[in-house]
């Protein structure tokens, strides 16, 4: 950053954890705060480059914090930090804050540095995406346009999902990450609806690899093998858009299908914002073996006429 320091806040509700950041970005332009009301003002009033906020605190929950500063001044990229990660702090971690980073304390200060430098950077270099719906217009013609695409191997959720999707949406259906790839290689594709796991492996390797090399498309998980650990995981390495769990209601489905609609004709307009998905690296060894060849180069060469935008990175 070579024009003003990084405006970072972060809130806690512990004094001391709140030196301890103070000190670690010493040479940031850092605000700290108890007190979740004030966080919120904050982020608008001083323009925060990135809040580092934690989950569990009296007055309001963490994600509570970060939905509020999502929506209220969007441009700034959100961290959340906590020392007990239950599934339903990081689902609303998710569904609700939408977080860059999801990071366990103890923290390790080179790694949170690194990711409030990044973020800081993001935030600064990329337009922020509005939190509105986009018009009826432009949903109508992203209906038409944009092909969702279902990885399950479940008949019984497979045939729900068609229910709830096919009057509404261009959606195909696959069981396996060969016969994805086979659907992302011919047909624009914006969203990603997928179970972590079946019978043939790991669904989430795929995810990640998918979400590394193409952040602009929006990733629904919809399972009931969720847990927080996973879900960790797919915040982290998949920016993940939405972790819904089985069984499927149609309401919160549709809901969460439009706005993953919504948010990749967002990124089609707006390409450059597709950085602020980014995941964290993972190296191609840890890929599991069955993806780690053929099908992640394939992943890579997705044609980006095919994706609907000019890569962005």
């Amino acid at each position: 950053m070579t024009d003003a320091r990084i405006r970072v806040l972060c809130i806690d509700d512990e004094a001391r954890i709140l030196r301890a950041l103070k000190a670690l970005f010493r040479d940031m332009d850092v605000s700290i705060t108890t007190d979740p009301g004030e966080a919120i003002r904050w982020a608008s009033e001083r323009d925060i480059d990135v809040i580092v906020c934690d989950q569990r605190m009296p007055k309001m929950q963490g994600i509570e914090v970060l939905r509020e500063v999502r929506l209220s001044h969007p441009r700034t990229m959100r961290v959340l930090l906590t020392g007990y990660a239950d599934l339903s702090a990081v689902l609303g971690s998710v569904n609700e804050g939408e977080v860059f980073r999801y990071i366990n304390k103890p923290w390790d200060n080179t790694e949170l540095r690194e990711t409030v430098q990044q973020a800081a950077k993001i935030a600064r270099e990329t337009p922020a995406l509005s939190d509105k719906p986009v018009d009826e217009f432009d949903r109508e013609q992203a209906r038409r346009e944009v092909g969702v695409l279902v990885i399950e191997d479940d008949p019984e959720t497979q045939q729900r999902m068609r229910e709830i999707l096919q009057p509404h949406y261009q959606v195909r259906f696959v069981t396996s990450p060969e016969r994805a790839l086979h659907v992302l290689e011919q047909h624009e594709t914006g969203v990603i609806i997928s179970e972590t796991a079946g019978q043939h492996g790991d669904f989430t390797a795929l995810i990640k690899a998918l979400k590394q090399y193409h952040p602009h498309i929006a990733t629904v998980v919809v399972t009931d093998r969720a847990n927080a650990s996973v879900a960790i995981d797919l915040i982290n390495e998949g920016q993940v858009f939405r972790l819904l769990l089985k069984p499927v209601r149609m309401g919160s489905c549709r809901l969460s299908v439009d706005a993953a609609v919504g948010r990749y004709w967002q990124l089609k307009q707006n390409p450059q914002a597709a950085r602020r998905f980014v995941v964290a690296p993972r190296p191609d060894a840890q890929m599991p073996s069955w993806l780690a060849g053929n099908l992640l180069q394939r992943i890579r060469l997705l044609p980006s006429r095919l994706l609907g935008m000019a890569r962005a990175h």
